[in-house]
């Protein structure tokens, strides 16, 4: 799914994050993203989770930068 499409589970799951695979091109990652006060934190799966400045997205912020990606729910975190 795009990187909209998964904004949107937030609110048809009501999850506070997902466990993700990211995929760009032929490579393949796992990902943590959290919402949290209508913010989105983006973690690398190896990242400390510290909900700073440097991993927080808002919606729009979130969909442009992620806009190439294709994401694939792996687990939801409640």
């Amino acid at each position: 799914m795009k990187a909209e499409e998964l904004i949107k589970q937030f609110d048809k799951i009501n999850a506070n994050g997902f466990q993700l695979s990211k995929r760009k091109g032929i490579l393949t990652s796992t990902w943590l993203l959290y919402q949290k006060n209508q913010f989105y934190y983006f973690f690398d799966i190896v990242d400390k989770i510290v909900f700073n400045d440097s991993h927080k997205y808002s919606k729009d912020e979130f969909i442009e930068e992620f806009k190439n990606s294709h994401f694939e729910i792996d687990c939801v975190i409640s």
